[in-house]
């Protein structure tokens, strides 16, 4: 038996009625039964689900109860699955008979040849109280007895017209990407490790997936016509939301270095701009240099040809020695490279807004997302440009004269 094209995962916890809606669902789906699997991941649940007759294959899979680990179950799913597609579809949505086959299209109009993610539309109804049958025409678009629409989330609907439905996306937007329908390549989902498992609770980890698979080189998409169906309210209009989000805010500032997510001042593992420099075998240079970079900066530093830190500099965290780890520079922004000693009449961050830029002998900078998709192409900038703030440090004078940021 040949492997389906598309596997559905849905993450699973004591919620029969949502999965029993779910699967008579997926079994109205235009798109062949044949060519789709689904795989139900149970977070943990007192009892197995039960599994209804459907006409594709449909896997349980099970992992411990040790709290809220959606993130967690989708990577088990993931596993199990054998689709080339992967299509996350959260255990309370009704997808609309379409839904499958919009995504598939989406995702592959979307791929450049870089991955994709596509995020279908999620809609709200009070549904309650409906049996499967009533259910399954609602969402093909008939009116229902006991049915009644909810406001969808606005927050979504503005930022999908903002960004053409993510056609002009930027790096802020992975905001706009939400699991509860969600579908990418497992080339791309493999490539960027999965859902981050160490993030427990509700949140956080769908917006973390997308931000690394944006810094890989991955397109967004929305598809407006692969709709499904929450039955109550947006997480924002329930109660008791503002501890969850906050732990969401605390868990993401340490893996987004964005401004947006961890504001400044505080010094993660996980750098904004990753700077690596090279040669500096003097300390008093490497000093200043290091000094210069971090200024006002979120950035981490990497000596990558010395053999250990300068005294000077070792108490410093951001301070290191070799080349700076895959996963940290797969999420950092920025790489900037440090050619000579050198000195910043502004900092690197501002320096960093006038885009890819090449200062010969002294700094290269570049886009990390750029870098990823083979675009990477830094302006050269004439080092003897009165407006160019990068100087070669004056390596003649005394350290203690120039430990200020004048050159």
């Amino acid at each position: 038996m040949s492997a389906p094209s598309m596997s559905v995962i849905v993450p699973y916890f004591e919620n029969q009625r949502g999965l029993d809606r779910l699967l008579a669902a997926l079994a109205q789906q235009d798109h062949p039964a044949e060519e789709l699997e689904v795989v139900v991941a149970d977070d943990g649940s007192a009892e197995a689900p039960a599994i209804p007759p459907v006409p594709f294959t449909c896997t349980v899979v099970r992992q411990e109860d040790r709290g809220f680990r959606a993130g967690a179950a989708r990577n088990l799913g993931a596993r199990t699955a054998r689709g080339d597609v992967l299509v996350f579809l959260d255990g309370d949505m009704i997808p609309e008979p379409g839904f499958v086959s919009a995504m598939l299209t989406g995702l592959t109009r979307a791929d450049d040849g870089h991955g994709a993610l596509a995020v279908g539309a999620r809609h709200h109804a009070a549904l309650d109280g409906l049996d499967v049958p009533a259910v399954l025409r609602w969402v093909a678009g008939e009116d229902v007895p006991g049915a009644r629409r909810l406001q969808d989330p606005v927050w979504l609907a503005d930022g999908y017209a903002r960004t053409a439905d993510l056609a002009d996306a930027g790096t802020e937007d992975f905001r706009l990407v939400i699991s509860a329908l969600l579908a990418m390549d497992r080339a791309l989902f493999e490539r960027c490790g999965g859902f981050d498992e160490t993030l427990v609770g509700y949140g956080g980890e769908d917006w973390d997936l997308a931000y690394c698979c944006w810094q890989a080189g991955a397109r967004f998409t929305h598809v407006p016509g692969a709709g499904a169906w929450h039955d109550g309210p947006d997480f924002a209009g329930r109660s008791a939301t503002r501890a969850v989000k906050d732990a969401e805010t605390l868990a993401l500032a340490r893996r987004i270095p964005l401004r947006s997510t961890r504001g400044s001042g505080v010094a993660f593992a996980q750098p904004w701009a990753v700077v690596q420099v090279h040669g500096h075998d003097d300390a008093a240079e490497a000093y200043l240099t290091a000094a210069h970079v971090l200024r006002d900066t979120d950035a981490g530093v990497w000596f990558v040809d010395r053999a250990e830190v300068p005294d000077a500099l070792a108490e410093d965290p951001r301070i290191r020695i070799g080349a700076p780890p895959q996963n940290v520079l797969d999420r950092a922004v920025v790489l900037a490279d440090v050619h000579a000693p050198l000195t910043l009449d502004v900092p690197l961050r501002r320096w960093s807004e006038r885009g890819e830029t090449h200062v010969p002998g002294l700094l290269t900078v570049r886009s990390v997302r750029a870098v990823n998709r083979a675009e990477s192409n830094p302006v050269r900038v004439d080092p003897d440009d009165p407006q160019v703030p990068v100087h070669a440090a004056d390596t003649a004078r005394r350290l203690e004269d120039r430990v200020g940021h004048d050159h």
